[in-house]
């Protein structure tokens, strides 16, 4: 969200736009008969009709009257990095931290990371401005949730401005206002110019190219299913933590700059007879091991939700965040449209149903690919949420825009995700390169408004990472491959 960090980004949004209310000067007062001087007008935003697009937008600078001792910046909130020492704080109430965008957009969301913000409340309003200095109000008293330390999403009427302006007026622990991160989703008011694939070094990650992906990797808590059949029973191949140290084939092998490289083609073996899809993808196992602890069940392998009720008996933790850095390398260009070019690289997975999938779709003649999630209501339907690409206005249905996103995510373009849960929320967050790159999109669903139904001492859980092939109607040969250079799994 940075400019330093966004130079590219900045090309999209930093566009000269049309529209918005600005300021007049108080004009003199005319001459014989002389009126009371006319007040300068408060600015009107302007609503669009046409704003298609929710992205997160580039903010080119943030400024503060106030900051806190120690570098406690106003530019803190835009440097992509939600933890508490790189945090905008003000000693002083109110207080107000401005960003701006650049140039006109049309603004949808305003997301806020509040310091402490699973703790405490903070109380603000929110106001827009064309010329930073005249302001105009667009929601007053707020009140954060107190309930995570992602983004919360608070949304407005489509308003174009340039500024945006978050004025705090109070916490609930009558500490420092402050905030973490803040961001803006919208649209710009003019066509978009597409952001081009960034050049990463990979290099960097130190990976060795002549070893099998256990030797670059710690799988000691991750199972590997494939496409291959297992000839004892007719499924997909699962090759056991512990084994996975110097395992590779045709579907799990290392890449020529050392990277972790999972293949699935359309053809294979599926998990179960219950499963449509071919997979190249770990499962994690908790139990590092120990087989003598099942794989199932609520135990020590698996994992609990942040709002399940304590079960009584031991787990492998409460809550979690995976995070990965990948370049997906290809996807299927072959079969219906409703299957073509849509994979899933990560997942929570529960006993039957899927708290999360993270998908990537990138259509055939298209430059970049989009993201998104599923969440599965237990023991339900799916409902969507796009983190990365096109607005989806209908939850019940995937995303299926296929333009060329100008936001989107190109092949073999590495970028990180983070997927954490804690409490009832599952967050996602996507960035541009590594693990401390730009942020380009955010998305969460909150099982407990939904309804979703986790909510019990019975359910268990665990991450999946890799490619999770969404086409079955393709050539058998055609395939999704993705390259991981980073993985990590943590919880409670």
């Amino acid at each position: 969200m940075a400019a330093a960090m966004a130079s590219v980004m900045a090309a999209t949004t930093m566009l000269t736009g049309c529209g918005g209310g600005g300021s007049s000067s108080t004009p003199a007062p005319v001459a014989m008969p002389s009126p009371s001087p006319t007040p300068t007008p408060t600015p009107t935003p302007t609503t669009a009709t046409d704003c298609a697009g929710s992205d997160l937008l580039n903010i080119v600078g943030a400024t503060s009257a106030q900051s806190g001792a120690g570098g406690l910046v106003a530019a803190n909130a835009i440097d992509d990095n939600l933890d508490a020492a790189a945090r905008w704080s003000s000693p002083s109430l109110p207080a107000t931290l401005t960003l701006d965008l650049g140039a006109q957009h049309i603004v949808k969301n305003v997301g806020i990371a509040w310091h402490l913000g699973d703790q405490r409340r903070s109380s603000f309003s929110l106001e827009v401005s064309d010329d930073g200095t005249n302001f105009t109000d667009l929601q007053t008293g707020l009140q954060s949730a107190g309930n995570t330390l992602s983004f919360e999403r608070y949304a407005v009427a489509e308003t174009s401005a340039r500024f945006v302006r978050i004025t705090g007026s109070a916490t609930s622990d009558a500490g420092a206002f402050a905030i973490a991160e803040a961001a803006v989703f919208g649209c710009p008011l003019s066509a978009a110019s597409p952001v081009a694939a960034q050049p990463f070094d990979t290099s960097v990650f130190g990976l060795n190219p002549a070893v099998a992906p256990g030797r670059n990797f710690e799988l000691i808590d991750w199972a590997l299913d494939t496409p291959a059949t297992d000839p004892s029973d007719g499924f997909a191949q699962r090759t056991q933590e512990g084994d996975l140290a110097d395992f590779t084939d045709e579907f799990f092998f290392t890449a020529d700059d050392g990277g972790m490289v999972f293949r699935s083609t359309i053809a294979g073996a599926t998990t179960s007879a219950n499963s449509s899809f071919t997979r190249s993808e770990l499962r994690e196992m908790l139990r590092a091991g120990d087989r003598s602890i099942s794989t199932r069940g609520v135990n020590r392998n698996n994992w609990l939700l942040g709002y399940q009720p304590d079960p009584g008996v031991v787990t492998g933790g409460r809550g979690g965040v995976l995070k990965g850095t990948l370049a997906i390398n290809q996807v299927s260009t072959t079969g219906s449209d409703f299957h073509i070019g849509r994979m899933v690289f990560g997942q929570i997975h529960a006993s039957s149903d899927e708290p999360i999938r993270l998908y990537y779709r990138k259509f055939p003649g298209n430059t970049r690919g989009y993201v998104y999630f599923a969440h599965e209501i237990r023991d339900g339907d799916d409902i969507y949420f796009v983190v990365v690409g096109p607005q989806n206005d209908d939850r019940d249905s995937q995303p299926d825009d296929q333009t060329d996103p100008v936001n989107g995510i190109a092949l073999n373009e590495v970028f990180s995700y983070e997927i954490t849960n804690a409490g009832a929320r599952i967050d996602v967050i996507i960035r541009r390169g590594d693990q401390d790159g730009e942020i380009i999109g955010h998305n969460f669903v909150d099982m407990a408004a939904e309804n979703s139904g986790y909510d019990r001492v019975d359910e268990w859980n665990y991450f999946k990472a890799g490619v999770y092939t969404q086409n079955n109607t393709g050539d058998g040969a055609d395939f999704d491959q993705a390259t991981f250079y980073r993985l990590s799994n943590t919880h409670d």
